[in-house]
């Protein structure tokens, strides 16, 4: 891997446990891009205030606080309608600031490009949505040198390898988030998640392993820890399935691959519904575990054990009614659609409506990825 490349990746994957670290990150990426400077800003979707976090690159925090004011008060109304447009598409989606309708071809002659051509050397923008959850927003932009009158495909290319992982950094800090708020931690103190984490170091050996996969791999239906210290699969083919991708993510954590994340359903024979199983690179960045550990994140979600979550915010985020949002919950936590009609005392016909109506609404196929999404949006943090 390119030694650019590399840093790149790795001081992503710093920012997950800390997000002060975006900074020099984004200086890395900028590097890796050949842009000219670049920005990333995350907030809660329902209350904006009480989660916000934005960081520049280099060129950014060169630029004077009456500049910088001045570009935030004057422009916004400019930034604002090109971020609602680029959140009408799927996340990811790299659009430049010549995609944006309103910008006809005179737009480098505008008020806001003028100012940032003097003061920052830029002309051209590109920018995304790193995630699709409703109740948070993420986005990154890239900017380009003025003497560019349009964005090379090279960059763009470059661009669309490094956003998996800011998307993955992102959607990790949202749970670290509220375990440091809270004690002041984030790897030591996982027993306080009530889903199932366990941490591989790059060898794959199981290193730490939180209360609620202890509780699922002390079962031994679907998944245990070997002789060898690693998480095992009896199925075969999905066990080596499960250690290439432990492997990948490790050598991604330092740098050397490109996986940012893989997800599994693991059969079980004592029950109907799989584990559900999520691996991602991961950096102690605080060495709260061990001193430059990197390795493997492994989220084990056990659909027969339901978990807490927010269902207002869910409700707020995804436009969900207040039957739909009832619903929701019991199907989370894994109710079947007669039973949901017996307790909600309605036809099973009402019920299968429902049910159709939040997957649309949430953009998910099946029960299992509307749990993902549940216990992405309100991590299950005590």
């Amino acid at each position: 891997m390119d030694d650019k490349i590399t840093l790149a990746l790795t001081s992503i994957y710093d920012t997950a446990s800390n997000p002060e670290l975006w900074s020099p990150a984004l200086d890395h990426c900028v590097s890796v891009v050949g842009a000219r400077c670049a920005n990333l800003m995350f907030h809660e979707n329902i209350d904006v205030s009480r989660w916000r976090f934005a960081a520049g690159s280099q060129q950014w925090r060169m630029l004077s606080p009456e500049h910088m004011q001045k570009n935030i008060e004057l422009f916004k109304k400019y930034d604002q309608k090109a971020w609602d447009f680029v959140y009408k598409h799927p996340k990811q989606t790299i659009l430049c600031d010549t995609d944006f309708p309103e910008n006809g071809e005179n737009v480098d002659s505008r008020e806001d490009y003028q100012f940032l051509a003097e003061h920052m050397g830029i002309r051209r923008k590109v920018g995304c949505a790193l995630n699709d959850n409703q109740c948070w927003v993420d986005n990154i932009a890239f900017q380009f040198d003025k003497s560019l009158p349009v964005v090379p495909n090279e960059p763009l290319e470059k661009i669309r390898f490094l956003l998996p992982h800011a998307a993955k950094a992102v959607e990790m800090w949202r749970t670290f988030s509220l375990l440091k708020e809270r004690y002041n931690a984030v790897l030591s103190v996982l027993d306080f998640v009530d889903i199932g984490i366990c941490i591989a170091d790059n060898n794959g050996s199981v290193i730490v392993s939180n209360n609620e996969a202890d509780r699922v791999l002390d079962a031994k239906d679907g998944l245990i820890i070997g002789r060898d210290g690693k998480l095992h699969c009896r199925d075969s083919d999905m066990d080596r399935a499960i250690s290439h991708a432990i492997a990948k993510t490790s050598a991604t954590s330092l740098g050397d691959e490109n996986f940012a994340e893989a997800l599994y359903s693991i059969d079980r024979a004592g029950s109907e519904h799989p584990l559900l199983l999520e691996i991602s690179p991961l950096r102690d960045t605080d060495s709260e575990l061990a001193r430059k550990l990197s390795g493997a994140m492994i989220t084990i979600i056990d659909p027969d054990n339901p978990v807490e979550f927010d269902t207002k915010r869910m409700a707020q985020a995804y436009k969900l009614t207040r039957a739909e949002s009832a619903v929701c919950k019991l199907l989370v936590d894994g109710w079947t659609s007669k039973r949901i009609a017996e307790e909600r005392n309605v036809q099973i016909d009402t019920i299968k409506s429902q049910i159709k109506s939040i997957l649309s609404k949430t953009n998910t196929d099946r029960r299992s990825e509307l749990i993902r999404l549940a216990l992405k949006a309100t991590p299950p943090v005590r």
